[in-house]
């Protein structure tokens, strides 16, 4: 959708990163509206694993771009692809991410595109959320900006409500963060299938394969979060992020203890 550049801000002098929308022509306008309204939504938070928004604007040619942080490091997406991380290191991660949700969640904005492409880990190993072009705000009663028929969110990550009706909400948003630590803690999508409709109707019918019997190290407690987080009924989900990142907190608190005082292995 966009092209990311790094950039140089004169004013203030620092190293800043610009997004820049990739057609020139929108003729719905569908991409331009959704640009400007993730991007508001995003520059309304303000916390150290959220990156920030400084500034939107238009180019001569009508592209709209968003001025953001500059964060050195590498996508989750990147990091996981085709490999398996630590107990440790996956419940870290899910604590900066589960609380970037409770800020934006507080602010009654909901992400509903949460997944590893969508995470920057930086050089300290600290994530960072980004991208909220498809997020929602529980006051906004404009209808989505989307076309008919086109499933907001990503398959492999999607909650069953959010594919079914386009539900936007901090257990919807919750189900994509368990989705994303199942994929990088076991190196495999929770649901896998072929094309994107095949994964997003299995959702429907099947809870994904026990994380114990796909990564036989997954520690028990952390794996438990993460299959609570993936219930099918948004009822029995929880809807706290906060709680879940004090959750994640502790557990990865705990793995940390425990490899310090045994070994001095890496993550």
């Amino acid at each position: 959708m966009a092209t990311v550049f790094s950039a140089h801000d004169t004013l203030l002098d620092r190293k800043v990163a610009i997004k820049l929308l990739q057609r020139r022509k929108d003729a719905s306008g569908v991409l331009h509206a959704r640009f400007d309204r993730g991007a508001r939504a995003e520059a309304k938070i303000v916390h150290p694993n959220v990156v920030s928004v400084h500034d939107l604007g238009e180019m001569d040619d009508g592209r709209p771009y968003v001025v953001m942080d500059y964060v050195e490091g590498q996508p989750l997406s990147e990091l996981i692809d085709g490999t398996a991380l630590s107990s440790e290191r996956v419940a870290a991660i899910g604590v900066g991410i589960a609380r970037a949700l409770a800020a934006a969640h507080v602010l009654g904005i909901f992400h509903r595109d949460v997944k590893p492409a969508n995470v920057i880990i930086d050089r300290q190993g600290i994530p960072h959320l980004m991208d909220f072009g498809l997020a929602r705000e529980l006051w906004d009663e404009d209808p989505d900006i989307t076309t008919p028929g086109l499933l907001l969110g990503t398959a492999n990550y999607i909650a069953p409500e959010q594919a079914r009706y386009g539900a936007a909400s901090s257990a919807a948003d919750l189900y994509a963060l368990g989705a994303l630590l199942y994929h990088a803690l076991t190196g495999a999508l929770p649901f896998d299938g072929e094309g994107a409709l095949d994964v997003t109707l299995r959702r429907f019918e099947e809870d994904p394969p026990d994380v114990r019997d796909v990564a036989r190290a997954a520690d028990p407690d952390l794996a438990a979060v993460i299959h609570a987080l993936l219930e099918r009924d948004p009822v029995e989900r929880p809807w706290e992020a906060a709680a879940i990142a004090e959750r994640l907190a502790d557990i990865a608190a705990r793995l940390r203890a425990t490899r310090t005082a045994g070994d001095d292995s890496p993550l």
